[in-house]
Order: C-alpha cells, then structure tokens, then sequence
C-alpha cells in the first residue's frame, strides 16, 4: 500500500530542496570518488525506533542525507542532472521526508534512534532508504550509498509474510553475504532426524524479500558446523551427507567471492559436534557421533559418540588431533569464557556395562579446554543433565541453558526437560532458575534487551518421536524465571536462525506439526 506519509515518520524540520536548489548546499568541487559509501538501516517494529549509519567519510563534515522511498527504483538521476548518467536505487516520492547531517570525526552520520509509532495497519509495508552526499562539479550528487531498507511489522510478534524458500530443510545454517543479503546452507529433508541432506543454497534477498538458489556447496550435508574465521569466511565441517552418515569432509565459503571450496578434511567423521573458533586463529571442533549405527536399535548411533578432538589452522589448511575429552560427548553446547577458556556441557553419551556392554546416557558433566595449557579438564558439572540445547549469552560471562533432551534409556528414547540454569564463568558455578513452563530441545534463542530473552519452537515427545512445538517462553534475568511468549506462527524443530541487519530475527525451515519439515520463513519483531 502506498500512502502520501506515513503516519509518525520523523522528518527534519525543514523541507528537501528541489534538485535544482541542492547546488547551494556543496561544500567544495572534487570529482567522483570511487570509495564506496555505505548506508546502514535499523528499524521496522511498529511501535519502535529507527536509525541509520552513514560511513565512511571522505573528510570530517562532509555533508549527507538519507532518502526514504516506497518505490525500489531504479531512479535515473538525469531527470534532475543531465550531467550525471547514473541512477538512484530509490523513488523521489519522499524527498520532503529526507535527513541531513554531516559526516563527523570518525566518518559517520549517525541519525537516530527516531520514534516509529504505532501502524499496525502498514505491515509488510516496505520502506526504502539511500544516502548521498553532495560536493558539487561535475554533478549536484557526488557519492551513492547502497540501497537498504525494511518492512513493518508489529513489536513483539512473529510475522510470516509467505516468503518460502526452494527446498524444504532443518539443521541449515544461516551465512552473511557480502552483498547484503544473507544464504540459508545445507540442511535435511526427511525425518528430524534421519535426515536426507542438501548441498544447495537458498539466499533471501530482503530487498525483494525472496529466495532464490545460491552457489551450491562441494558436498551434500545437514547438522553440520559453521564457523566464521578472523578472515571473514566461514569454515563448514562435517555433518550427515544423502545416506544420513556422518562425514569427515569440510569446505570454506568465502562472502566475497561468493564460492565453496572444499578444504582439507577432519581427522574424524563427525555430525552433533561442536566447532570453536579459538583467539590464535584456528578452530576447535570436539566430539559428535562419528558414525550413525542403526543396529540392533535405533538408538545404536549413540555408541557412536566420540571423545576425540581437532584442531583446523586457516593458514595451512590442516587439521591435527587435539586432546581427548573425558567422556564421549554428541549434541553437547559449547561456549568461550571471557578468559578464553571453552566449557563443553552436557551431551548424548554412553557408558560401559558388564554383560550388554554399554548403556545409553546424557551427561551433566562438562569439560573445560585450557588454549594456552592445551589441556581439557573437569569442569563443574551442571545441575542436570541435559543434549541438543544452545546456550544463550547473557553477558557478563552468563550463559542460560533451559531444556534440551535431559532422559536417554533402552526404554526412555531421549525425552526433554523444560528444567534451566545459568553458567557464570566468573563465579565458574551452574545454578538452577525457574523452569519452563514446557519442556523442549532443539529450540532457537535470542536476546530482546533489558534482560529479557526468548526461546522459540523446539519439541517435547521423544528423539525418535519428536513434537514440534509453536510456543515460545520469555526468560527474565531480574526474576530468573519464565513468562509464556507469542506464539510462532508455524511450529519449529531445528529451525535456523539470523539476525538480520535491520533488527530482527527471521527463523528458516525446521520440522513443523506433524513431523513435516518446512520450507517457511518468519520475522520476529522486537
């Protein structure tokens, strides 16, 4: 819908010159720069704020503005400068609504946070924005950021505005893209857990707000590892292939090339492990299930788990054998401590028995990596035991972690808890908070500010019978307990999560009712 003004939009004080009027805002004559000029958006919860980030400056005080739009373009900029051959990726419907400033010491134009009021009315409506700057010959516009923009949606609610994605899939990962937009990578079809991987590549483009087929990665894979190494790729290990195996094979993408290669592979085939990014540099992956038994039982795979570790260095593109841990771990959670320091908490694991051999179990106990020691010891164990949850970050060196599968026995295939508590690293203590209200894992989390976080979907019934869920719960840390949250609007096992660059959340695929897995999108709205 297109409206004259939007009701509650922020405009300066003073009207847009016309482009003929602008050439009395120049500060000086240079010709085009070729340095890039970046726009960054944050916004679209209705009600809420806004802002935006203007950057890099050429020189202290250049001066800017920032063009809001309904229309996408494209704009030729002749029809207001004959001499400039090149076009806006905006409208001029809202030129009036425009804001300037000038660039300050450190190269940015920061305008906002601005009130966005209530209009529930306009959901999914987009807004477009881009920046300019203006120096005069031989143009009225000198630089032109990238365009960006959002689409409204209601604060504190899930929207799905039908955006799908072409394959259906769960354990994907989620990778930024250079041009900003973002790629959902592998993932499964099939059963949760008995997974037919993909080695496509979905990328939503939010300034269109679809899907499309990205680069394809060098293997098929699903509940793998991504890993953003201190150069900006990301390193992808492991993860089940087409027949539901765990491989050993990892490759690199690489953002601004916008390529998969394939680099060397683990020591170990791994799917369920971990994956570290360390402060030297390399990477530390530990455990996960190096095979997928299915014999006699379906719950064989867990004999499979593994203690070995391994370290991959960027720099040689090798991998060596790191020390072991204390126990088999698979589906455990992993996380750094301000002193570096990687605690491994909980997972899948089994135990040694006379007579039948060996008997399934989930750990409370976890594993503390020394970097420096290059050593792993005990570390405190939780107050239960408890696989297949993420941690979330509290900060100040807090960590919670609420349900996950707490119970895995020859009777008992893997049922979930709705029991949470808190790691503080300073303190190096677990301690048990309020408990949800119902029991979940493989559930997505996030923080919402002022000390409030959200757990998402998930499932309760059984690993092998898993329930996926749309209800979500609001943890708080003033009270340490839990309060019921909007609801998804599809539920969701083994979603993957971003967040984006304007400020939400947008969750892709999982497992919805009935087992299914999803090719579906939606935003949260903070």
């Amino acid at each position: 819908m297109i409206v004259a003004n939007p009701p509650n939009l922020p405009t300066m004080p003073y009207p847009v010159p016309c482009p003929a009027a602008l050439t009395c805002c120049l500060l000086l004559a240079s010709p085009l720069s070729a340095q890039n000029l970046e726009l960054d958006v944050v916004g679209g919860s209705t009600p809420g704020t806004f802002s935006f980030d203007v950057h890099p400056g050429l020189y202290p005080f250049e001066f800017a503005a920032v063009v809001p739009s309904f229309s996408p373009g494209p704009t030729p900029i002749a029809l207001f400068d004959p001499n400039d051959p090149r076009s806006l990726d905006i409208g001029t419907d809202l030129l009036q609504s425009a804001w300037f400033g000038y660039m300050g010491l450190d190269g940015h134009l920061r305008i906002g946070p601005l009130a966005m009021g209530a209009v529930p009315q306009f959901q999914d409506l987009a807004i477009y924005f881009q920046a300019v700057t203006f120096l005069g010959t031989p143009t009225i516009l000198h630089r032109l950021s990238n365009g960006n923009q959002f689409r409204l949606g209601v604060a504190g609610r899930f929207r799905d505005r039908v955006v799908s994605f072409p394959d259906d899939r769960a354990f994907a990962t989620v990778l930024p893209r250079a041009d900003r937009t973002w790629m959902v990578a592998g993932g499964g079809r099939g059963g949760l857990l008995s997974q037919i991987a993909h080695a496509t590549t979905s990328i939503y483009d939010p300034r269109t707000d679809t899907c499309q087929f990205g680069p394809p990665m060098t293997t098929a894979r699903s509940l793998h590892g991504a890993t953003r190494l201190g150069d900006g790729r990301w390193l992808i290990t492991g993860g089940v292939d087409t027949a539901n195996d765990p491989q050993a094979l990892c490759e690199i993408y690489d953002p601004v090339a916008d390529t998969f290669t394939a680099c060397a592979p683990m020591l170990v085939p791994r799917m369920g492990h971990t994956a570290t990014l360390l402060a030297n540099g390399r990477v530390f992956v530990t455990g996960g299930l190096r095979a997928m038994t299915v014999t006699p039982t379906q719950l064989s795979a867990i004999r499979d788990a593994t203690d070995a570790t391994e370290f991959y260095d960027p720099v040689t593109n090798t991998w060596t054998a790191g020390p072991n841990l204390r126990t088999p771990r698979a589906a455990h959670a992993a996380f750094t401590r301000p002193d570096g320091k990687v605690l491994l908490a909980g997972g899948i694991s089994w135990d040694s028995v006379i007579i039948i051999g060996w008997l399934p179990a989930v750990r409370s106990s976890c594993d503390l990596y020394d970097p420096v020691a290059n050593t792993i010891a005990a570390g405190p164990s939780m107050v239960g035991p408890r696989s297949m949850v993420d941690p979330v970050d509290l900060g100040n060196g807090r960590w919670l972690l609420a349900g996950g599968i707490s119970a895995l026995t020859l009777t008992n295939f893997g049922t979930p808890t709705g029991a949470a508590e808190v790691y503080d690293a300073v303190a190096n203590t677990w301690t048990a908070v309020g408990s949800m209200a119902t029991a979940r894992g493989n559930h997505k989390g996030w923080a919402l500010g002022n000390g409030r976080f959200l757990l998402a979907g998930g499932a309760n019934g059984t690993i092998l019978n898993p329930v996926p869920l749309q209800s979500t719960e609001i943890f708080a840390t003033a009270t340490n307990s839990f309060s019921a949250g909007p609801a998804l609007t599809s539920a969701r096992a083994g979603a993957a999560m971003f967040l984006t660059p304007q400020g939400q959340v947008q969750l892709f695929g999982g497992a919805t009712s009935g087992g299914s897995i999803s090719n579906t999108t939606e935003w949260y709205y903070f």
